[in-house]
């Protein structure tokens, strides 16, 4: 019986032709066998080429245990999918069962889908039915659909979690594909899935108070990209409520009850409710968000608890409707909409009782992509996901974090403080890459101007950033922290660098993020503009990315309520938000992005980072020193040495 990963490489060896021991991939091994022997949570920082999803895969297939495995990105959450546990099942020797889990979204509706909503295209909804109709096998999951649908049509035969009454309360249950897949699920040992889909688990848990769950109970989790985990946390758990949601909903009500709409007398009180609440928020520039404190809500109260209760009678009007024929789609047309006013309830309640310590709450001006003008936007959001993290997680089951990047300088007490870990155990496995050898750091001399003269730092960088790509003869990732600054720099440079042969991609453009990177790999000499969503996850190796270029120090936007209000907590414990948040949190990010350079023990290639505050403050040289262990340089002289030497 093989119980062990070092038993488990013996087995790989022999059925695998040129197999390779890696020492840091044993030492990561290791670290999960004894979380998950020992219970807790464990943070295992592990570099690029340590073979992070076998080395924690292994482990908790030979535990035994009911283990879910989440990935902060979709892509990674396939390669878990479609080659890691696939070739585990073929080659390891050791029995399992295992299931892909979506968020419901993923899924085909079949009660959606039975009262088609006027903007879906028939010719589209025809072509899925009979997509299903012909093969019994079908998983319902959009990805599986030969018929090509985009997202937005989607949604319209995909029920949201919000939306979805669940599989007792829907006359569709017994036939759901989210329902099937969440069974697979349930019966397999291993779950894969993504991080969002685990952050909509455990709220699903807390609404429900631990009876409703897509994953089922589990006895471990891997997660792996844990870097993300506060960011993807907080973006599921924040809530949004924008002008027209009631009013959409209301109508969905009337159109259901038909001729009985006599039945529904709320219709003007809700809208009436609605109203208010819009012309409570405050209004400011298109693009600001304006903080609002519990005190704002506290002193309109009587607005906010109109909208609750209109709400609530608007669930008992459409309760006083009677269902006759069709009764099947209609039971079910009613289940999603009393779902979705139950939740709308839930959400004005927390809004208004929910301590400000807890809950940041801001609204924000936004452009109507349709008929112009502009909407008052609300949104709340938790200011902390630790402790929401370790009550449905990390008290209840052995939790393995990894990543890349979960130190800072060597040091984990940012992130455990972060996410709610400070008992965790924490180990660092290294990588095998040397980039003593195979990496060149170029940052500006602390003379050169830096991002806060604009005009000035924006001259040095185009010029830099042409002598730099000039010198590596193109291969090279652009990374900017503004969609702003990487127009800016795409006009200013893209017509010459064509003209001196080098192919130029920006990302926002017709091709999607995966045809972007699947371009910039097929031409070794093209130029890829992008942004943060490039800072990591891409994995491009070999000889077509072998120069990276960060504009700037990618700190997050200043005027960012959860940020704000993060650093108002932590200045109110005596520290400062400017060294004790937005450092470290920037810090992830950079290494995350010199991440891209170097994928495999034969990359070589420079990173550049153009912001001379990383040699003119003393901030900045502490930063130098979270970077990989490479030899840098302020001359681009020495960039175009090494380049002649690859």
């Amino acid at each position: 019986m093989i119980k062990t990963f070092a038993q488990a490489e013996q087995v790989l060896a022999k059925a695998l032709p040129g197999y390779e021991s890696r020492p840091q991939q044993q030492a990561l091994a290791a670290f999960v066998e004894q979380i998950l022997a020992n219970g807790g949570a464990g943070l295992a920082e592990a570099g690029c080429g340590t073979g992070k999803s076998l080395g924690s895969m292994i482990p908790a297939i030979l535990s035994g245990k009911r283990t879910v495995v989440a990935t902060a990105t979709i892509a990674l959450m396939e390669q878990y999918a479609n080659k890691d546990v696939p070739f585990l099942a073929e080659h390891l020797g050791v029995p399992f069962t295992w299931a892909l889990l979506k968020g419901r979204s993923n899924y085909f509706c079949m009660a959606k889908a039975s009262s088609p909503d006027p903007n879906l295209d028939p010719a589209l909804l025809a072509a899925l039915t009979e997509e299903l109709d012909a093969n019994p096998e079908h998983t319902g999951d959009r990805e599986h659909f030969a018929t090509s649908v985009d997202k937005q049509q989607f949604s319209l035969v995909s029920s949201s979690s919000a939306e979805c009454p669940g599989r007792r309360e829907c006359p569709f249950g017994d036939v759901c594909f989210a329902e099937k897949a969440k069974r697979k699920a349930a019966e397999s040992q291993v779950v894969i899935t993504n991080t969002a889909m685990l952050m909509t688990d455990l709220k699903v848990r807390e609404n429900t108070d631990g009876y409703g769950s897509m994953l089922g109970d589990f006895d471990a989790l891997v997660l792996d990209e844990a870097h993300e985990l506060e960011e993807i946390a907080t973006n599921q758990l924040e809530e949004t409520f924008r002008p027209g949601a009631v009013t959409k909903l209301v109508r969905e009500v009337v159109n259901f009850a038909g001729a009985q709409g006599t039945f529904i007398k709320s219709e003007g009180r809700v809208q009436d409710a609605q109203d208010q609440v819009i012309k409570s928020l405050p209004a400011s520039k298109v693009g600001e968000k304006t903080r609002l404190g519990l005190t704002f809500f506290v002193e309109r109260a009587d607005t906010y608890i109109e909208m609750i209760e209109a709400l609530r009678a608007l669930g008992d009007d459409l309760m006083q409707v009677t269902i006759e024929r069709d009764a099947k789609k209609a039971q079910a047309r009613r289940a999603i909409l009393t779902s979705r006013i139950f939740n709308q309830v839930k959400r004005f309640e927390h809004l208004i009782t929910a301590e400000e310590s807890d809950l940041v709450r801001w609204v924000e001006v936004e452009e109507n992509l349709r008929g112009g003008g502009t909407s008052k936007v609300l949104h709340f959001a938790p200011i902390n996901v630790g402790p929401f993290l370790n009550e449905w997680l990390w008290s209840r089951v052995p939790s393995v974090l990894v990543s890349a990047t979960l130190s800072v300088g060597g040091d984990f007490t940012f992130i455990k403080e972060r996410l709610g870990l400070a008992e965790a155990q924490a180990m660092n496995v290294g990588t095998p890459f040397d980039y003593e050898t195979q990496a060149l750091l170029f940052v500006p001399d602390a003379k050169m101007p830096n991002p806060k003269n604009v005009g000035a730092w924006m001259t040095y960088s185009n010029n830099a950033t042409m002598d730099l790509i000039s010198s590596a003869k193109g291969g090279a990732l652009l990374l900017f922290t503004s969609r702003t600054a990487m127009r800016q720099a795409y006009d200013n440079l893209s017509g010459r660098l064509e003209e001196m042969g080098y192919a130029c991609l920006i990302q926002g453009g017709s091709m999607t993020n995966k045809e972007l990177a699947r371009e910039f790999a097929t031409d070794t000499h093209s130029v890829l503009f992008a942004l943060k969503s490039f800072f990591t996850g891409v994995d491009i190796p070999g000889d077509a990315c072998r120069l990276v270029i960060i504009n700037k120090l990618p700190f997050a936007v200043p005027n960012d309520p959860i940020l704000q209000a993060r650093g108002d907590q932590i200045k109110r414990r005596g520290g400062s938000d400017f060294s004790d948040l937005a450092i470290p949190s920037m810090t992830l990010t950079l290494v995350q992005g010199y991440g891209r350079l170097i994928r495999t023990k034969s990359d070589k290639g420079v990173v550049a980072i153009l912001d001379s505050r990383l040699t003119g403050t003393s901030y900045g040289r502490k930063i130098v020193s979270s970077l990989p262990d490479s030899p840098a340089t302020t001359s681009l002289a020495e960039v175009r040495d090494f380049y002649a030497g690859v």
